[in-house]
């Protein structure tokens, strides 16, 4: 395991309203595309009225990438005005994408994402379309709707992912509304679609705990057919965070089985099947000086070990302490670098990608190329 190139797709250094990039994606299409996905923005937080959603593309193997390009227009969801915050993509069958978009409602932009009263999020829908030429143009987005989250907002946790039987998956997790004052459970779920990302309708409950968040979760596919999900995983009872966990489901993400402690400490990205039958995961620990990991495991989840630093951010930036769920809130509006994923591309290769910058407000895009 070792790393053969790294580079950026985008940096904000001089362009002020793109100074702030996060929540990446990734994705190589049948032609050898490599299209790059993350939110935009002038600053990270509290507030989200300067987020955009923008998408880079690069034929060439990241040698070169073109300019950041936003899909789509911020659309008005049930009367009201939105930005748009989130987006990732999938291909579902050549030059056929689709992609999964969050909206907030906008009529509210002068107030923060997260009240820290409630605990409570603005309004949060998720969004889709389709592109029949590569990703060129798109169709006007829509709305999917949860049947048992009606009216909750619903932050997107990762790319949508499909199963073995065809059907294509939604991550999402489900947040109490903006002004309700009761204590609330927090839930990580996902939709699927079985006719080719048209109409949604099947959901699954995948975690339901008063006193643990299973949260941020990362839902992976894996070669045998079987879902994996892991979590960036939080005790209210202790007021800090605790190991990764994960639990996978044998009948294509219908349901899960149990919730194992993976014995890392951190926020996860997603997981790929190794060459050799291993499990591969990428994560991010901020117990000191941040780091992105690469770790593997090779029983089936039950243990893991990490075999390769990605990334070291340079400095001890202290992120990470134990408090509140508005202290945890304050200290993610903080970071200057994290959500890591991966993507084994068609060279066999595995690229690493996440955001890191010198401050919270100028963050670039990068991505670290391992050969296995």
């Amino acid at each position: 395991m070792k790393i053969i190139g790294k580079g950026i797709v985008y940096s904000g250094r001089d362009t002020p309203a793109l100074s702030s990039c996060s929540f990446v994606g990734i994705l190589e299409t049948s032609d050898g595309r490599i299209i790059a996905t993350f939110k935009a923005a002038q600053t990270k937080g509290p507030y989200n009225d300067t987020d955009r959603t923008v998408m880079c593309a690069s034929s060439d193997g990241g040698v070169k990438w073109s300019e950041p390009k936003e899909p789509f227009s911020a659309p008005t969801v049930d009367g009201r005005p939105t930005t748009l915050r989130l987006i990732y993509m999938t291909e579902i069958r050549p030059g056929h994408l689709l992609a999964i978009v969050n909206a907030v409602d906008a009529t509210m932009k002068d107030l923060p994402y997260y009240n820290e009263s409630t605990e409570g999020l603005k309004d949060t829908y998720i969004m889709f379309s389709h592109s029949y030429d590569g990703g060129s143009t798109w169709e006007p987005l829509k709305k999917i709707e949860s049947r048992i989250f009606r009216g909750m907002p619903l932050p997107l946790t990762h790319a949508p992912f499909i199963t073995k039987d065809g059907r294509i998956g939604v991550q999402f997790e489900v947040n109490k509304t903006y002004y309700a004052s009761e204590y609330w459970v927090h839930h990580s779920a996902a939709i699927y679609s079985s006719d080719g990302g048209y109409t949604w309708g099947d959901e699954v409950v995948i975690t339901d705990n008063p006193t643990r968040y299973f949260w941020d979760q990362r839902i992976s596919v894996l070669n045998s057919g079987d879902v994996i999900d892991v979590f960036w995983t939080y005790d209210r009872e202790l007021s800090d965070y605790v190991n990764i966990h994960f639990t996978r489901s044998t009948d294509g993400g219908k349901s899960f089985g149990e919730f194992i402690d993976t014995g890392l400490v951190g926020q996860p990205g997603n997981v790929l099947d190794g060459k050799d039958g291993s499990l591969l995961l990428v994560y991010i620990n901020r117990e000191r000086e941040p780091e992105i990991r690469l770790a593997r495991s090779t029983d089936g989840g039950e243990t893991w070990a990490d075999v390769l630093n990605v990334y070291t951010y340079g400095r001890n930036t202290k992120e990470y302490h134990s408090g509140s769920m508005n202290d945890v809130w304050a200290e993610m509006a903080a970071f200057s670098v994290g959500h890591p994923c991966m993507c084994r591309m068609k060279d066999g290769s595995i690229w690493a990608c996440f955001y890191s910058g010198p401050t919270t407000d100028r963050t670039d895009y990068h991505y670290v190329k391992i050969e296995e």
